[in-house]
């Protein structure tokens, strides 16, 4: 089925892998998971990976895998959760973006936006077979990918930075960023 602006996805299992491998992000790590690594995933359950056209577009415009996971909370970020004291967990539920990449032609048009709202339509439609009131993501430390998650209301994980400054001996730059978000919070 297709949105109302031409977009629609389908499961990785359900498209050709030749046309896999006419994708390209203008990353190799993230061209070679799609074809190369997301289909076995996709089959162990270890992450569903859904490949996105547009009626418009000569093949994939972008893909999103998601996995489930757990993220801790500091207490402040408890609080703004609206968690209080009330609930104790020691992680909680989340949904996992495993990778999300965007056709290179596409970049800057809005396309990252529109896999955005289509994976979390998909964590909303499926709040009866799993609980999950985050979504977590270890974005590329990288200032574009972080502003593109910060302006979708992610938010630098205060916990995992602590964890990362307590154990951290060099003060290399990391690779990655862990960012959370409440599926609550309107895009």
């Amino acid at each position: 089925m297709l949105t109302d602006e031409g977009y629609g996805y389908l499961p990785i299992t359900e498209v050709d892998p030749a046309t896999l491998g006419t994708f390209s992000c203008g990353k190799p790590r993230l061209d070679d998971f799609l074809s190369a690594q997301a289909l076995a995933l996709h089959k162990a359950r270890l992450g569903f990976t859904n490949v996105v056209f547009h009626q418009q577009f000569e093949g994939p415009v972008g893909y999103f895998t998601l996995a489930n996971d757990a993220i801790k909370l500091n207490d402040s970020e408890k609080f703004e959760l609206g968690f209080g004291e009330q609930v104790e967990l020691a992680a909680f539920p989340a949904v996992k973006i495993g990778r999300l990449a965007v056709h290179q032609d596409l970049h800057r048009k809005g396309v990252g936006v529109v896999l955005m709202t289509l994976l979390l339509g998909d964590i909303l439609n499926t709040a009866g077979l799993s609980a999950a009131r985050l979504i977590v993501v270890d974005a590329d430390n990288d200032d574009a990918v972080l502003r593109f998650y910060e302006k979708l209301g992610f938010e630098t994980s205060l916990w995992a930075e602590e964890m990362a400054r307590n154990h951290t001996k060099k003060r290399a730059k990391p690779q990655t960023i862990k960012m959370h978000r409440d599926v609550f919070k309107g895009l």
